[in-house]
């Protein structure tokens, strides 16, 4: 891979220079606090302030700008997601094939591979979305992904140039897997449903249950539903999205209902284009969902069995069969919508349940082009942190991983810090697009335990070989 010149323009640059003069000594001590080895915390790498507004963001001087940390996993992946236990430990999705994670005890210094000991195997490398996601409330961590049946789905399909589908689209994903462990990945639970009527593009999310009085079932012996939703029957095209939960931590699964269609569904909404739900603090679901009339929430308040929908006005359309928008909630119940217009990514905030939205906020950085698969993720009240790929080269193909945060979102023009998490002089990554493996259809990011956002991405070793495959190592990045 060829390296591109890419910078960032000489203000915002300036800025970041002065900030690190000022630091002077502290510098040491600010990069040992990372929560990354020192060594991995690069303050040459750019980073800038800036106010995101409704009509833009704008660059700002600041004396305290975060420093850029990061490293390589080591091992191979694909569509990554990231979780970090109360106890530090970093736990990357998927690592080194799709039936395994990478994980690091020691803030990413040296990485080693889990696996549950009980697991049926994917059928082909980065087509079936894994996830991992931690109950913060109880530190277990979960494991999802689609399985792939034998005995139902016969033989790969066709990989010739002559199919229908280009070689990488389809993986005979057939129903799912759920692994969880409560001890850092020593010991695993296994929900088998390898022979539900489900697919690809599974996603995990959990929270309370709505109260008892509102006659939902409630958990035992653990706090938390969880709950799993993936396109059905068929992989890609759907054409519906059904959920399940467990009411046991995990353990167990039953049919919740389809979220699409459903009574309240509008025409036109891809199974693909729905993406990861959120549960509020009352047991409500949010499920975002792009639809070729515009996005939709659909809400839930009995635990997937029915569904309300309701456009979010502003919000874009579904794009082709993909997601557009990405929904996430703060630990004081706010939600925020994320989606990308015009070379920029685009923010609104809803303090009262989906009922009504602020304008949307520019928030990504002045100067940033390109911006391609970006994460969200919310933490503390006002805390949002997003990852993606992107370059001050507007006819760049050649990207770089940058975060943006802030703990300000709930202001009328929140500060947020951004900055890069490899060498911008070095990009890491290029969208080839679906004929080539790995696949690259989405990042992660997650909180840690004090607040601390992280993005997990796909570092790039080299160009595709004959046969369209992309060496990659997972890499992972904050701003500390």
């Amino acid at each position: 891979m060829s390296a591109a010149r890419l910078t960032l323009s000489r203000a915002p640059l300036a800025l970041a220079v002065l900030a690190l003069a000022m630091l002077g000594p502290g510098l040491t001590a600010l990069t040992q606090a990372a929560g990354l080895p020192s060594a991995a915390c690069h303050p040459e790498w750019p980073v800038v302030a800036y106010r995101a507004t409704a009509a833009g963001s704008q660059a700002e001087a600041s004396t305290r700008l975060p420093v850029p940390c990061a490293v390589a996993t080591g091992r191979a992946t694909s569509e990554t997601s990231l979780a970090i236990t109360g106890g530090g430990a970093i736990f990357f999705s998927p690592a080194n094939s799709e039936n395994s994670l990478g994980v690091s005890t020691d803030h990413g210094a040296t990485w080693s591979l889990v696996q549950p000991t009980s697991m049926q195997y994917t059928s082909l490398w980065n087509t079936v979305d894994p996830q991992v996601v931690l109950d913060r409330q109880t530190g277990r961590l979960f494991w999802v992904h689609t399985t792939h049946t034998l005995d139902l789905q016969g033989p790969l399909p066709d990989q010739s140039a002559a199919s229908w589908l280009v070689p990488t689209a389809v993986a005979n994903a057939h129903g799912f897997q759920v692994y969880s462990t409560g001890d850092g990945g020593h010991s695993w639970t296994t929900a088998d449903y390898q022979y539900e009527n489900t697919a690809d593009w599974e996603k995990l999310f959990l929270g309370p249950a709505p109260p008892a009085s509102s006659g939902a079932a409630q958990p035992a012996g653990y706090p938390n539903v969880i709950y799993v939703c993936a396109n059905a029957p068929l992989e890609v095209i759907g054409m519906g999205r059904a959920c399940y939960k467990s009411l046991d931590g995990g353990a167990t699964f039953s049919f919740a209902g389809y979220v699409d269609p459903s009574a309240a569904a509008p025409a036109g909404c891809p199974a693909l284009a729905a993406n990861t739900g959120v549960v509020a603090s009352n047991g409500t679901l949010y499920i975002p969902q792009s639809c070729t009339g515009g996005t939709y929430l659909a809400t839930s308040s009995d635990e997937g069995a029915s569904y309300t929908w309701t456009a979010v006005t502003g919000a874009p359309p579904a794009s082709s069969l993909g997601a557009t928008v990405q929904l996430a909630i703060d630990q004081g119940g706010d939600l925020y919508l994320l989606w990308t217009a015009g070379d920029a990514l685009k923010l609104i905030v809803s303090r009262d349940g989906a009922h009504s939205w602020g304008a949307p906020l520019t928030v990504s950085p002045p100067g940033l082009h390109n911006i391609t698969l970006p994460a969200l993720a919310a933490g503390p009240r006002g805390a949002v942190g997003i990852v993606y790929y992107a370059s001050a080269d507007p006819s760049a193909k050649q990207l770089s991983g940058y975060i943006s945060r802030t703990t300000q979102a709930l202001r009328p023009q929140p500060l947020f810090f951004a900055g890069a998490i490899n060498d911008p002089a070095h990009p890491i990554f290029e969208n080839y697009g679906e004929d080539y493996t790995p696949r690259a259809d989405f990042l992660g990011g997650a909180y840690d335990a004090v607040g601390g956002f992280w993005g997990g991405v796909v570092e790039q070793l080299g160009p595709p070989d004959a046969s369209n495959t992309i060496p990659t190592s997972g890499y992972v990045g904050r701003l500390k």
